[in-house]
């Protein structure tokens, strides 16, 4: 032993006290030490390579100002934390005071207060979850049964306290037999299904001041959402296999880290081929996609159209946000877009089909017809709408021009009604003839339409109008002599 531990006062003081004493040198060496601190802090040795790393700075210069100090001037107070075998990180309160002129005492307690203080926020988070926490000793009897958990097996917190283990569960019981394990200090994690509940419970050995397994402590969560998000998931993924899509997400930096879909294999993908490709890599190294990745990580969607392998692919570039609302990668759904293209060409060509139908048919039931030198005849058949009016007006004031015609019929004899707006129309057309320099002629007018235009109240004063086809081939002949 150290000269120092010579005298009987200090042996007697280093072994009759309860508190974790040691004698440090200079240096800040533990020369001696006992029982009390060795269980606290550790045996002889260097004593700042148990100090926490972030503590050791402060610790050290705590020592050097107990070293500066004389005699009985008095304590030097730190609060530092050591690491002990077990790398746990034990909170401590450090009083140090001259021995002589190159020794110091050191003694140390636990930190109650940092203690108390990380409870304290255990205990409120715990309070808030759906877990159990127990604890029993050697002899199976339990000491702690507390959390919101116990309530989905009807048990109220605390109800089992004082119960054993074997009484509950039986000698041979499942649980037992981890329980002997974690005796053995072995750490155990499960996961069970208990009062209709999936749990993933933690073992862990409960150890005493001096290190000694005293009992099992177990912390279970109730994982019941995590479940049924686990199931929607898998669902989701089924779906997603099942689809003639391929989905690929990319980091920021562009590195995809899923693929997957029913449609990988169309494009020479893999879920697991691909991961860890660049983009550039997968989608193409094009100034298009290149740009449409841009865009999703400055928060917008863009798509692109390639080809591959014959077939024609659209890719939309989504961005992937957070909870916060920032960009953490983009997301690419590619989707065979061949078929849906060739249909939509087949659509167009039959609407321009349809179109060029409607028009030769509007064309057949609006004739112009050229019955004499300078007299075109155009019979209305059916109804006169917009479409129909434009057209005619169109046909008609360019037969006008070509022809020179001075005169221009419109028999209404095939006319099936009048409403506004066919009178309207019908207005619009004679007028355009006059501004050609052409004399409009309205002929074939019948009673019921006669009566109707009367009854909405349209003005035909400056509309030359005759009873018959007739009669309005004899006023042009008898207008063109004139």
């Amino acid at each position: 032993m150290d000269d120092r531990l010579s005298s009987i006062s200090c042996t007697t003081l280093l072994n009759g006290t309860p508190t974790p004493l040691a004698l440090l040198s200079g240096a800040g060496e533990v020369v001696a030490c006992n029982a009390a601190w060795e269980r606290c802090v550790g045996p002889s040795g260097k004593l700042l390579e148990r100090v926490h790393e972030d503590d050791r700075g402060e610790l050290s210069a705590r020592i050097a100002d107990a070293c500066a100090r004389v005699v009985n001037a008095g304590s030097v107070s730190a609060a530092a934390r050591v690491v002990d075998a077990r790398g746990k990180i034990v909170p401590l309160q450090w009083t140090l005071w001259r021995a002589d002129d190159t020794a110091l005492w050191a003694a140390v307690e636990r930190d109650r207060g940092a203690w108390e203080a990380q409870a304290r926020i255990l205990v409120d988070v715990f309070q808030t979850m759906d877990a159990i926490v127990w604890w029993c000793d050697r002899a199976g009897t339990l000491h702690v049964s507390d959390g919101p958990g116990l309530k989905s097996m009807g048990i109220k917190p605390g109800q089992l306290v004082g119960m054993n283990m074997f009484d509950l569960y039986g000698a041979d019981a499942e649980i037992m037999g981890l329980c002997k394990r974690v005796l053995e200090g072995e750490a155990v994690r499960t996961d069970t299904v208990a009062g209709g509940v999936h749990w993933i419970v933690h073992y862990a050995p409960r150890r005493g001041e001096d290190g000694e397994v005293e009992g099992v402590q177990t912390f279970g969560i109730n994982l019941a959402d995590d479940v049924r998000l686990a199931v929607r998931g898998e669902l989701l993924r089924a779906c997603i296999d099942s689809m003639p899509i391929a989905i690929l997400a990319f980091d920021k930096a562009g590195v995809c880290v899923i693929a997957q879909g029913g449609a990988l294999a169309q494009i020479g993908f893999t879920e697991q081929g691909e991961l860890g490709k660049h983009m550039r890599e997968l989608c193409g190294d094009t100034e298009e996609v290149r740009a449409a990745f841009e865009h999703a990580l400055s928060g917008e969607i863009a798509q692109v159209e390639q080809i591959r392998r014959d077939r024609i692919w659209r890719t939309r570039f989504v961005p992937q946000k957070d909870v916060l609302g920032e960009t953490t990668g983009v997301g690419a759904i590619c989707e065979d877009i061949t078929q849906q293209l060739r249909v939509e060409q087949q659509l167009r060509a039959q609407l321009r089909l349809t179109q060029e139908q409607q028009e030769s048919i509007a064309r057949l039931s609006s004739p112009i017809i050229e019955v004499w030198q300078d007299v075109l005849i155009v019979p209305l058949i059916g109804s006169v709408d917009a479409d129909r009016a434009a057209m005619v007006m169109e046909s008609l004031l360019a037969s006008v021009v070509e022809k020179q015609a001075a005169f221009a019929i419109l028999d209404l004899t095939g006319l099936d009604s009048v409403d506004t707006t066919t009178a309207q129309h019908l207005i619009k057309i004679i007028n355009g003839l006059t501004l050609l320099g052409c004399k409009g002629v309205v002929t074939g007018i019948r009673p019921p339409v006669a009566q109707t235009m009367v009854g909405l109240g349209f003005d035909l004063s400056q509309v030359h109008t005759l009873r018959s086809l007739k009669e309005a081939l004899r006023w042009c002949m008898v207008a063109r002599r004139g």
